[in-house]
């Protein structure tokens, strides 16, 4: 057998074909494989195949988009701004249908808020062309009433007049008592001299040398004079004690007056703020306001007439001039690997990246504690909302999209050579 076998070897067929000469192609096959093989390490150096960690993104910025929300069930009255319209704090955006007229609350808080107390003849004629007021009409009845009584009692002359006629009987009895005084000073020094006059008669009356009817007479003079002394100042007091009444009664109506004014002031103030309270509730239930300045957004398709439930988001209101920042939620496996500093590629939900592209952002800030949902991230946005392919996207509140976090940047041949790496490490 072994012979069979050499001689098989040594054939003319096989000596054929170890003498035959291979084609170019086997010729150069090995050559072109390694060529290839060349091409291939020199590709994978220059593409770059990142390693990334995916997390949920929301897009907000620096202070965080307002949202409104309807706090009444009701219909759309009235839109005031359409969609991306810049609108300024303050301004209505819309109303709710009520049964009270926005303009009738406008024109009311304009009022009391020019409201003073010294010009209520000016306000009264105003407020009764105000309207109807609905839930607060019988309060804004009780402000009417009391302006129109706290007017005609500051206007009306009778208490001026009132006060003026007690200060003229003040002052005559005044009078009438220093005329008084002054008769009975008077009278005073006429009763010194009668009783000196009376001492005398006494004396000679005693010596015999008046009779007993002069002495009678002269006495009955001097008890005269002691009498109408007696008379004047009684006079005198009587006079005092109506000034004091009069006093009194000026003193009364004077705190009269005050009380009453005091009260009204009470009552006027009281129902000021009642229908302030009022219209603040109005505002808040039948009307949307814009809490800041900035762009205005509807948070879905709003119409009139639309009828909307409590507590629905309609719009939201993003303040100018405010840097793009996104929160990213990453799950604890790779968080190691995250710093900041690193880029972040922002796919948004809105815009396919296949046809707008990416956002490009760098690390900010990372917790150091986990959530129920991961850690979380905070992103700045390094090109603005302007994409990877010169787009300028615009911004809707709390957009969502896919955050890629560049935490390595290797090269494809270095991602190749990990994965044989690992596999000898096993």
């Amino acid at each position: 057998m072994p012979e069979n076998k050499e001689i098989e070897i040594r054939s003319d067929e096989v000596q054929e074909i170890l003498s035959h000469v291979p084609t170019w192609m086997i010729r150069w096959g090995i050559t072109l494989i390694f060529g290839l093989i060349i091409m291939l390490v020199f590709i994978s150096w220059f593409i770059k195949y990142p390693d990334v960690i995916q997390g949920q993104v929301i897009l907000t910025t620096e202070q965080p988009p307002v949202k409104l929300v309807s706090k009444t069930a009701g219909y759309i009255e009235q839109l005031y701004f359409k969609d991306n319209t810049t609108i300024k704090k303050g301004q209505t955006i819309a109303q709710i249908t009520n049964p009270t007229k926005k303009e009738v609350i406008d024109n009311l808080n304009q009022l009391l808020h020019n409201f003073e107390l010294n010009n209520i003849g000016e306000i009264i004629p105003l407020l009764e062309d105000i309207g109807t007021l609905g839930e607060m009409q019988s309060e804004f009845n009780n402000l009417y009433n009391n302006l129109k009584e706290y007017h005609q009692v500051t206007k009306n002359n009778y208490y001026k007049e009132s006060l003026k006629n007690i200060n003229l009987q003040i002052e005559y009895n005044d009078r009438l008592a220093w005329i008084t005084k002054g008769e009975l000073d008077l009278l005073n020094q006429e009763i010194s001299n009668a009783k000196e006059k009376f001492k005398s008669d006494s004396l000679l009356y005693h010596k015999q040398v008046i009779s007993k009817n002069e002495f009678f007479t002269n006495q009955s003079e001097y008890i005269s004079k002691k009498q109408r002394i007696i008379n004047t100042k009684k006079i005198y007091v009587n006079n005092k004690i109506t000034v004091a009444n009069y006093l009194k009664q000026k003193n009364d109506l004077k705190q009269t007056n005050e009380n009453k004014i005091r009260s009204l002031e009470t009552n006027i103030k009281s129902a000021i703020n009642s229908i302030k309270s009022y219209t603040e509730t109005w505002q808040q239930n039948y009307t949307i306001i814009a809490p800041t300045e900035g762009k205005l957004s509807y948070l879905s398709s709003i119409t009139t007439n639309q009828y909307i439930i409590p507590q629905t988001p309609l719009f939201a209101v993003t303040p100018n001039n405010q840097a793009y920042i996104g929160n990213v939620q990453i799950p604890s496996q790779g968080y190691g690997k995250i710093a900041k500093g690193q880029q972040v590629r922002i796919k948004l939900d809105n815009y396919p990246y296949q046809e707008y592209g990416q956002l490009t952002g760098e690390i900010k800030n990372i917790s150091q504690i986990a959530g129920k949902e991961g850690y979380f991230v905070q992103l700045r946005l390094t090109e603005g909302l302007t994409s990877t392919y010169k787009k300028e996207l615009t911004y809707k509140p709390d957009m969502m999209g896919t955050a890629e976090i560049v935490t390595e940047d290797l090269r494809l041949i270095e991602r190749i050579f990990n994965k044989f790496r690992k596999v000898l490490d096993k």
